[in-house]
């Protein structure tokens, strides 16, 4: 059998210039690409930034309401204090004009038994004792009003002795009001003509519970006579 003898032509100057334009065409996609991804790219960031934007803005509105909300509760909290001060200087002046009226009426009262001997025994009287609790425990003021009612007044002069009643450790005892002045109250001096006033201070000792009050007056002079009442404790305590 005969061999044949195939010639095939060779041009390599056209395959490198099918090469060249292989690669050209793929530089070409390529740059497209890149060119399509950096524009969606630098659409996305402008998004972005345009979001971050608003966003800064809210919070700066949010900031700013914030701020007068505060310096609003600050104003109303200020305004509430300045309430609550105002209603208490109202409710204590209330409070003094209340005790200030009861006080007035009692000595009303106090001074009509004077001027009215028709209301009141006459001779030398012990119209009241009374005792106010001044805030530590057993501690009280007391006050003694003593009159005389006459038709020719003359002075009254001697003294006037007060005993506590009570119960202490379960046993019925007596204090004197030395005992319960520190020692600086004994004997009240009397000295007066229509009427007379006897404050001071008292302690009771820890334990102890009032339960009456023995009151004694001793004037001098010939003839006259002793004077004693006793007030319970429930009855003369404010």
């Amino acid at each position: 059998m005969a061999s044949k003898l195939i010639i095939k032509s060779h041009h390599p100057l056209r395959h490198r210039a099918r090469l060249g334009l292989l690669l050209v065409a793929l530089l070409a996609l390529a740059w497209g690409v890149f060119e399509y991804g950096f524009s969606r790219a630098g659409y996305d960031n402008s998004s972005l930034h345009q979001e971050r934007d608003q966003l800064r803005e809210q919070l700066d509105r949010q900031q700013e309401e914030n701020k007068q909300l505060r310096a609003r509760i600050a104003m109303l909290e200020r305004a509430a204090q300045v309430d609550k001060q105002a209603y208490a200087t109202v409710e204590a002046a209330q409070k003094q004009s209340q005790d200030e009226m009861l006080e007035l009426k009692e000595e009303v009262a106090f001074y009509r038994g004077i001027v009215s001997p028709s209301e009141t025994a006459s001779g030398l009287n012990i119209p009241s004792f009374t005792v106010t609790n001044i805030g530590d425990e057993g501690a009280y003021r007391f006050k003694l009003v003593l009159t005389q009612v006459k038709s020719n007044v003359r002075v009254v002069k001697g003294y006037a002795r007060v005993i506590f009643e009570g119960v202490k450790d379960g046993a019925q005892v007596q204090l004197s009001l030395k005992e319960v002045s520190g020692g600086a109250l004994d004997k009240l001096k009397l000295r007066f003509k229509y009427f007379q006033n006897n404050e001071g201070e008292i302690v009771f000792p820890k334990g102890f519970l009032p339960s009456r009050v023995l009151v004694e007056v001793v004037p001098s002079g010939k003839g006259a006579t002793r004077l004693k009442k006793t007030f319970d404790w429930s009855d003369i305590i404010s």
